[in-house]
């Protein structure tokens, strides 16, 4: 019933109320007359199922920035503070019976309006201050101590970074990374691998596992030196330039046409670099996942078991741009014994977004409570997510609760301990 209802409002004509004609130069914000307002995105959208406001809904921000593109609003505070309140989980376009790209119009709304936007200076703050992080290296490498420093201090509190801090892993030794790590045996594919820039601080035992499952596999790994920040963050930001120069420098590391596929263990990575320009470039982009359960595993390969409890949490970036939320389940389910099931009551989104757990904390927070009531509920030894910033927030809601033994980590962890045990 709802997808004939669907295929009957995607062929509505738009309300007359709605018929806003756009300038000629915004034609970058033309596509919002493809919303015909039929509301099937509203039970979908996290700020809306908190706030109940249309201004926090898919079709209102869509109407904000069709009128503001008709010269019939003025960029006001209040206005763009709607747009900025967004996700940008994009559970909306997973509804859409009108295939509305909402969060492309979004984010060139906020590149438009990037120099009238003015965030609380604490937001700004954190927010430059962690994109320099994620930027150097160097400065995550010095994190371990400098965190040790402000913790004991009383610093960390007062700067606003303790979720933060709380969502961060131990620190974890590896060998280097880049280059080229051969499979033992028979080489049965040959990928490349995309670190982010989170790896070194918030995801080292995830990259370390991934190269020892897939060489295990029989999979030769590349890791590329050069490559960077997916640009994530100054997308969403409204930060065109800065990502437009990331996007160029990622697509010049990477050789796609020496492998089969691309493969990101960050799915907020891989949904910004599925949508690059590069055709060549994006049709090898692969969740590590994915390419997992369609790879065939050599038959001396096994698992041992484990008897334990994991509930799977779905990232929105896996689930509604990769869609690829079925997979990281179907992999888990390899391990003998081990009893595998899914946060099916929680919300479509954790309130991580990238940094919008800084800028917007209280609905970030809020957001997480209810995915933190169904954990404590569940009681699991594990809760498995791919994406790491999902992980970090979700990590430092379970310290808060004093829920810390519960381990959250990514799906390939997991297969690569009980691979090393058998």
């Amino acid at each position: 019933m709802t997808r004939v209802l669907q295929f009957f409002l995607s062929a509505l004509p738009k309300p007359l109320g709605y018929q806003v004609q756009l300038d000629p130069l915004s034609n970058l914000f033309s596509d919002t007359e493809l919303c015909v307002k039929c509301g099937l995105c509203l039970p979908h959208c996290p700020t809306y199922g908190k706030t109940l406001d249309e201004n926090e809904s898919p079709r209102g921000r869509l109407s904000l920035i069709q009128a503001w593109a008709a010269g019939q609003l003025e960029a006001s505070p209040k206005l763009l503070g709607h747009v900025d309140n967004c996700l940008l989980c994009r559970s909306c376009e997973s509804a859409c019976p009108a295939n509305v790209p909402y969060g492309r119009l979004v984010d060139n709304f906020r590149a438009a309006t990037a120099d009238t936007l003015v965030k609380p200076l604490s937001a700004r703050v954190k927010t430059a201050a962690v994109g320099r992080m994620l930027q150097s290296p160097k400065l995550q490498r010095w994190s371990g101590p400098v965190r040790g420093v402000l913790t004991k201090t009383g610093l960390m509190q007062a700067t606003g970074f303790a979720d933060l801090a709380a969502g961060l892993p131990a620190p974890f030794e590896h060998v280097r990374w880049q280059g080229f790590h051969p499979a033992p045996g028979e080489e049965r594919a040959k990928v490349a691998l995309f670190l982010g820039c989170t790896a070194e601080l918030a995801d080292a035992e995830t990259v370390t596992a991934a190269i020892r499952l897939l060489t295990r596999l029989g999979v030769g790994v590349t890791v590329p030196p050069g490559q960077g920040c997916c640009g994530g963050m100054a997308l969403h930001n409204g930060d065109d330039e800065v990502f437009a120069k990331m996007q160029r420098n990622n697509q010049g590391v990477f050789n796609a046409s020496a492998v089969d596929a691309i493969l990101t263990l960050a799915s907020g990575c891989g949904a910004v670099l599925k949508e690059y320009e590069a055709q060549t470039f994006t049709g090898k982009i692969k969740d590590i996942s994915c390419f997992l359960v369609g790879h065939a595993w050599p038959e001396n390969v096994s698992l041992e078991p484990l008897q334990a409890k994991i509930l799977v949490h779905s990232p929105c970036s896996l689930k509604n741009v990769l869609k690829s939320d079925r997979h990281p389940q179907a992999l888990l389910r390899r391990i003998p014994n081990l009893q595998v099931e899914l946060l099916t009551n929680a919300p479509n989104c954790c309130g991580a977004a990238g940094t919008y757990f800084l800028d917007h904390p209280d609905m970030a927070h809020a957001l997480r409570e209810d995915i933190l009531q169904n954990i404590a509920a569940s009681l699991p030894d594990f809760v498995a997510t791919s994406n790491v910033g999902c992980a970090m927030h979700l990590r430092a809601g379970l310290k808060q609760r004093g829920m810390g033994h519960v381990q959250v980590l990514h799906p390939l962890v997991l297969l690569e301990r009980q691979l090393r045990t058998a």
